[in-house]
């Protein structure tokens, strides 16, 4: 087998350099940048700014006239003007500064919910690219040690040193390894699009590690989507309030009259006022109804939003543990692996061992070593999930 002047076949060379080659387009951005790029590519969430509302009137003026003609010689006949003012009480001005806060609090809500949903794209989108290119790598040092198994056993065979079978096998092989580089590059290009569409970015950061400790236990009240149901009812628990009867608007009308007749004209000018009677405590059935409904709707959403989370949560929490046994048990199988291709290596050079066996013995390692640091990359990846699953964004 040929070798490098380090010792080492090409194969294993390039697989020593596997982790470096994970990330074919790694870039100096960050997964902040890259969300940034993602937030910024989707646009502003704010829509465009509306009117200030009014301190003191709960709606739109209205403009009433009137005419009306007594039909009699010496009758008299009128004219109204009244300009109608909807006032709003104390109770509605109250109400209109508490939903004023609340609409900013869902608003920042919102927005930080945003931010989550779209880190959690960028996760997955980063961390897909990095396993694709792990299989590519892994792809392309099995194809590049049938190759080089595959020359030599063609020599070999052609000089009667070995069966034209293990020739002919090896390369069969080297085909199904051509495949699936194909296979493995085209995978990688459609994560690559599936990056730069979603960040507008052409570069995948190198460092994808989780800024801050990974969380034991999330914080989940002050989870995004926690917050924003929160936020949500609490404002939309006002706006039922406002049509609430006890909180009706006041109404002031300006009112100007004519009297004509054909000995006098006479004009009046009045102001007239509609009170509700609040301390009545009188509540319309709708308006019940909607409240009930809408608090019912809450806690349903609330215990399904919660059920949720904690469910993705503790699958993520099972997952964890189950790479981690995993990557310890492949660190054993790698630690002999090495030792498997030392006897290898020992066994070919005295020709104790077949060609055909030979070949699968070097294939059997490199498939340890993908799968390892393939576990590895799944930890990463698993790790950036349980900061997804907790709430926090790069």
């Amino acid at each position: 087998m040929a070798r490098r002047s380090n010792g080492q076949p090409p194969w294993r060379c390039r697989w020593l350099a596997l982790l470096a080659l994970a990330s074919p387009l790694a870039g100096a951005a960050t997964l902040e940048d890259a969300l940034a790029g993602a937030l910024e590519r989707a646009g502003p969430l704010g829509e465009t700014p509306l009117p200030e509302a009014s301190s003191w009137l709960s709606g739109v003026p209205t403009l009433s006239a009137s005419y009306l003609d007594s039909q009699q010689a010496l009758g008299e006949d009128e004219t109204e003007f009244s300009l109608n003012l909807p006032i709003k009480s104390a109770a509605r001005r109250r109400l209109d500064s508490r939903l004023e806060t609340q609409a900013d609090r869902y608003a920042d809500a919102s927005g930080v919910y945003r931010r989550w949903l779209y880190a959690g794209e960028v996760r997955e989108a980063a961390w897909g690219h990095r396993l694709a290119a792990l299989d590519l790598a892994a792809a392309r040092d099995r194809r590049a040690l049938l190759a080089e198994l595959s020359e030599r056993l063609t020599r070999l065979a052609d000089s009667g040193a070995v069966t034209r079978y293990t020739a002919l096998i090896t390369r069969r092989s080297l085909i199904d390894a051509e495949l699936a580089v194909d296979e493995a590059q085209r995978e990688l290009q459609r994560e690559e699009g599936i990056f730069l569409e979603l960040t507008g970015l052409p570069s995948v950061p190198e460092d994808l590690a989780e800024p801050g400790p990974d969380p034991a236990t999330p914080a989940w009240e002050s989870h995004p989507a926690v917050r924003r149901l929160e936020a949500s009812r609490a404002q939309e628990a006002s706006i039922l309030a406002l049509s609430a009867p006890a909180n009706a608007s006041w109404n002031l009308s300006l009112v100007a009259r004519e009297l004509d007749n054909p000995g006098l004209t006479q004009d009046q000018y009045g102001i007239a006022v509609e009170l509700p009677l609040n301390f009545l405590g009188t509540q319309s059935s709708s308006n019940r109804s909607q409240q009930g409904a809408a608090r019912r709707d809450y806690l349903i959403a609330r215990d399904q939003l919660w059920l949720s989370l904690r469910r993705h949560w503790e699958t993520l929490q099972g997952e964890a543990r189950h790479l981690v046994r995993r990557r310890e048990l492949l660190a054993e199988a790698a630690a002999l692996a090495d030792r498997i291709e030392a006897q290898v290596t020992a066994l070919e050079a005295s020709n104790e061992i077949e060609a055909e066996l030979r070949l699968q013995r070097l294939l059997d390692v490199l498939d340890t070593r993908a799968a390892l640091a393939r576990t590895e990359a799944l930890i990463g990846r698993n790790a950036a999930r349980l900061h997804q699953a907790a709430g926090r964004t790069p």
